[in-house]
């Protein structure tokens, strides 16, 4: 277990080039700030909202989060997944993680919606569940951990409180680590008008075949290029609707460009060498070829990236380890062609 431990607290959790943005403390266009509330004992979970990525936690025992999912919601039904692995020890001779749903199995989900134009906050309880052994089953636990009942409808979101659950394999950490364990699904209702992501109706499904992780590879070492000839503004050009919507959900700027340009690097920031010192790893930065890569798929198949980062910066001194990551994920349009979807992140 100590092993365990020690491999999964190894995991790395890359800083975001745009999380200063994305966490500034302050009014947002849109003026409102949604967060899930995940408070876990005994499972590594990645959180998915919409089957997009919100965070990731490899703490077994215990982990306490409250991460910004406004970039991944939309108007009307929502679906919240955890996918969670209940590890209870790894394998000697195989290196193998173990893992089994038991008695200390617990997961209690929240989702926050705070208004700061309006001051007004709202708080749905999704679920609170703790696993009993001897049932072979989750119970349902209708007050929150503070003894208050549960809230299942609010003025402007709302939820059964139905929740589903199934296996699933080949959850993928930061570091690229995998581990199998368990999907929990619960939906629930938003009223407020959030515009949609700009690949939406426009991004194909996608199918892991050999073909797509060649093309996938080049999606990044397109992007890697511009990087590396300094080609900030055609970086721009190409992100400039992720950013864009970034903007309005997330702070006070008006545009794709001033989201960006806020602070002192802005586009400078996307150069091999970058005014704070810190240096582009060299590429390739994959070991193997497309086969190996840890190809993770979210959006209903709809968008993808490979896991660990690929784009990454390493700040000084060299061998420092203290990395800067652009986790960018794409789609592909009807005509075959590759695009930037979304900025992952890890908050």
């Amino acid at each position: 277990m100590a092993n365990l431990l020690k491999g999964l607290l190894g995991l790395l959790f890359f800083t975001m080039i745009w999380q200063d943005a994305a966490m500034a403390e302050k009014t947002d266009n849109f003026g409102i700030r949604y967060n899930a509330y995940v408070h876990t004992q005994g499972s590594a979970w990645s959180l998915r909202v919409n089957d997009i990525f919100v965070r990731d936690n490899s703490k077994v025992a215990y982990a306490d989060y409250s991460p910004n999912i406004g970039m991944q919601l939309r108007e009307g039904r929502n679906t919240l997944s955890l996918l969670f692995s209940p590890v209870t020890g790894q394998d000697e001779e195989t290196g193998e993680y173990e893992y089994a749903l038991h008695d200390g199995v617990e997961i209690d989900i929240a989702i926050g919606r705070n208004n700061w134009k309006g001051n007004t906050s709202e708080r749905l309880h999704l679920l609170r569940l703790r696993y009993n052994e001897d049932k072979g089953r989750f119970e349902s636990l209708e007050k929150t951990a503070g003894g208050e009942p549960r809230q299942l409808s609010q003025p402007h979101m709302r939820s059964s409180g139905n929740w589903r659950l199934s296996d699933y394999n080949n959850i993928i950490f930061g570091g690229g680590w995998t581990l199998d364990g368990y999907r929990l699904d619960i939906a629930f209702r938003l009223d407020d008008p959030v515009p949609p992501p700009y690949w939406q109706g426009r991004a194909v499904e996608l199918e892991d075949t050999p073909r797509l992780r060649r093309e996938l590879r080049e999606a990044y070492r397109r992007i890697y290029g511009l990087i590396e000839r300094g080609d900030g503004e055609a970086i721009f050009q190409e992100l400039e609707p992720v950013w864009k919507r970034a903007a309005y959900m997330l702070t006070t700027e008006p545009s794709a460009r001033a989201f960006i340009e806020e602070g002192d690097l802005g586009l400078d920031r996307y150069r091999q060498n970058r005014p704070d010192g810190a240096v582009l790893l060299p590429e390739p930065y994959w070991q193997g070829g497309p086969e190996d890569d840890e190809v993770e798929f979210m959006a209903n198949n709809r968008l993808v990236r490979i896991r660990p980062n690929p784009i990454l910066w390493e700040r000084p001194p060299e061998g420092s380890e203290d990395y800067i990551a652009f986790p960018v994920a794409f789609y592909r349009t009807q005509d075959g062609k590759w695009h930037v979807g979304d900025v992952v992140n890890n908050l």
